[in-house]
């Protein structure tokens, strides 16, 4: 796992307003709700200012004997109070629309924002810190920009309207209770330092856990194959241990925070009755101002904790603030440059349409007799003759030329490499495992880029074309089947859902799954279960080889499609692939050399460069390294039919 500290990219020195500012957006969205809010807040902040003024009159008239107005100040205060109970309603309806909004933008945006990205940023992030950001995180920040704010409004209202009050009544008792202003700043500034760094340990300890989480779940079948639940329990032991130091430390923060303010609140009080009380027996005021007085400042400091807490919360919300941010501020490294997007615009503005596939019925879904005529001259035949970014719409010859790359720095995978592909043309590649395949296939499907070189497409630099409109032009079946959650009808229409049950059936047939998925008991409307739990490892790759072949792509990639699969299984997808590849480029990377025999040519890589190169019958008359990988596995499989396929028998 990556290490959560260069994962959180964190400024531990003090609170940074850049990404509460790059919030201010979502805020925005939901001004219909927050302008409400504010006059709400304003409305009631008067209204209590009113009330307290009434007060001191109710008090003074009872202190003089006098009954005048007593019916009056009965029905302002029902009054005020029914107002009060509309606006905590109101109060609570907005808060909860708001929170849920916010919540559900920012998660509809990091969602947006992951598929955006490309693969190395997932390569450098487990998938718990990436659920992390989007669960808990915006949670988190939904609650606090809606009750946060509200709290803030009302907060700043109702002291302006109190300190009003107390200026209106004593401006020179208000001054003494102001004085412990200077002290509240100074203690809030001490602890949001303190407050800030423990919120953003216990955020990343949660990060971490996630991870822990989600690792122990999916892996879960190799835990207990390898005995290894008392060792996870241990690690994920420290995790949580961690988290309840930083959680215990950053409540302590918080408990001491309040009640310090709560101190000083209390303070300022005490000196408006100390002072105000000899003003009083000197009679200087009335009875009515002075306990008015007393009254005002003590709710004086009442928004104050309110505001208090919402520092705080701010202050352990900023680790989230930042995450949530940084994620959505990340800039996919593989991208479309400036000219393709305006070259994609201009198309748009000329042709209204934005043509990503065919939205016909894809020749090769038609029947066998189609698939001779499918291929680079079936492309010329589409509706639709340009691709999205204005070029021509076909892939003819594909060029690695003098290609360099490394996922690391100074660990070169990719060497000056260079290999041309015609239009039509099936090449399979072989070698040892680390040798550069993988790599060169996820370079055409442009998953990365070259450090060096070029690829070009029929003369052009791929980079100077649609990401999309390239990457919709590819067909994948990679070694790992996914599935996702649905049934085997939405799998195979996942990459094209305009399809027909018919068309969906025709693949099916085609790649030869039908028969298998008639044997279920639903059919097609048969569910596949988490990550296609409920077919086996055969079964979800002819999915995934019907999945690929409706989408009706220009170029085929196969990634050791059969690695994993019994015998039989392997002749049924072997079969599939040699209906659906006639007139198409096709790269096949494999591991079982009988299944690339009929290919047009064989590449041998090995430290990330061809070694040896030819048609099955050329490499075998070489006798070099083709010959002797092929010759070893032939033994291999031959020894194992004559054991009766069980691998114990053979060793």
């Amino acid at each position: 796992m990556p290490d959560p500290a260069v994962l959180e990219e964190e400024i531990v020195a003090r609170l940074d307003l850049a990404p509460w500012k790059r919030l201010w957006p979502y805020v925005l969205q939901l001004k219909r709700y927050f302008i409400p809010m504010v006059i709400i807040s304003a409305l009631t902040a008067g209204a209590n200012a009113a009330m307290y003024l009434a007060i001191r009159g109710v008090i003074d008239q009872a202190v003089s004997g006098s009954r005048d107005g007593v019916l009056g100040y009965g029905l302002f205060f029902v009054a005020v109070v029914t107002g009060q109970v509309t606006c905590v309603w109101m109060f609570i309806f907005l808060g909860g629309r708001i929170s849920q909004n916010i919540a559900h933008n920012i998660r509809r945006d990091i969602f947006q924002r992951l598929q955006d990205l490309d693969v190395s940023y997932y390569d450098r992030r487990p998938v718990g810190w990436l659920m992390a950001r989007a669960t808990s995180d915006c949670q988190h920040l939904g609650r606090l920009l809606a009750w946060g704010l509200l709290d803030l409004s009302w907060g700043l209202f109702m002291m302006a309207a109190l300190a009003g009050v107390m200026l209106y009544l004593s401006w020179e008792l208000s001054l003494i209770v102001f004085t412990v202003i200077p002290p509240l700043i100074f203690v809030s500034l001490k602890f949001q330092r303190l407050l800030l760094h423990s919120s953003r340990q216990v955020r990343k300890t949660n990060s971490q856990m996630t991870g822990a989480y989600n690792e122990g779940i999916a892996a879960v079948r190799t835990t207990k194959t390898l005995v290894r639940e008392d060792e996870n329990l241990r690690e994920f032991q420290t995790l949580s241990s961690a988290m309840y130091r930083h959680s215990v430390r950053n409540s302590l923060q918080s408990a001491m925070y309040l009640p310090l303010i709560q101190t000083l609140g209390a303070v300022g009080a005490g000196l408006a009755l100390w002072f105000g009380g000899l003003d009083s027996m000197a009679g200087a005021v009335s009875l009515g101002t002075i306990v008015l007085f007393i009254n005002s400042a003590t709710r004086f400091f009442d928004p104050v904790h309110e505001l208090a807490r919402v520092l705080t919360d701010v202050q352990s919300a900023q680790a989230s603030t930042e995450r949530v941010m940084g994620l959505l501020a990340s800039v996919p490294e593989i991208r479309d440059s400036d000219k393709v997007r305006q070259a994609i615009r201009n198309h748009e503005r000329g042709t209204g349409i934005l043509p990503v596939r065919s939205t016909g019925v894809p020749p090769v879904v038609q029947g066998r007799d189609d698939l001779a005529t499918h291929g680079r001259d079936a492309h010329a035949t589409r509706a639709a003759p340009l691709a999205i970014d204005g070029l021509d719409d076909r892939i003819g010859t594909i060029e690695f030329r003098d290609v360099t790359f490394a996922y690391k720095q100074g660990q070169q995978v990719l060497e000056h490499f260079n290999l041309t592909v015609q239009a039509g043309q099936t090449v399979a590649l072989v070698g040892a495992t680390g040798g550069g395949k993988t790599t060169i296939v996820s370079l055409l499907c442009r998953f990365y880029e070259p450090v060096q070189g070029e690829i070009l497409l029929d003369g052009v630099d791929y980079r100077r074309r649609s990401l999309r409109w390239l990457q919709s032009s590819l067909g994948v079946v990679p070694q790992t089947p996914h599935l996702f959650s649905g049934t085997i009808r939405e799998n195979i229409r996942y990459g094209r859902l305009d399809a027909s049950d018919d068309e969906v059936a025709r693949v099916a047939r085609l790649v030869n799954a039908e028969p298998f998925i008639l044997g279920m008991d639903h059919g097609y409307d048969s569910e596949v279960g988490q990550g296609g739990s409920r077919l086996s490892m055969g079964q979800r790759q002819l999915v995934c080889l019907a999945r690929a072949v409706l989408a009706d792509p220009k170029v085929f990639i196969m990634d050791e499609a059969t690695s994993s699969v019994d015998t039989e299984t392997e002749r049924l997808i072997q079969d599939g692939v040699e209906r659906v590849r006639e007139g198409r480029t096709c790269f096949m990377i494999a591991h079982r050399l009988s299944t690339i025999r009929s290919a047009d040519r064989i590449l041998v890589i090995d430290g990330g460069r061809i070694v040896e190169q030819g048609s099955h019958h050329e490499l075998i008359l070489a006798r070099g390294g083709y010959y002797e990988l092929y010759s070893n596995q032939f033994q291999q499989e031959k020894r194992r039919e004559l054991l009766g396929g069980s691998p114990k028998a053979e060793q």
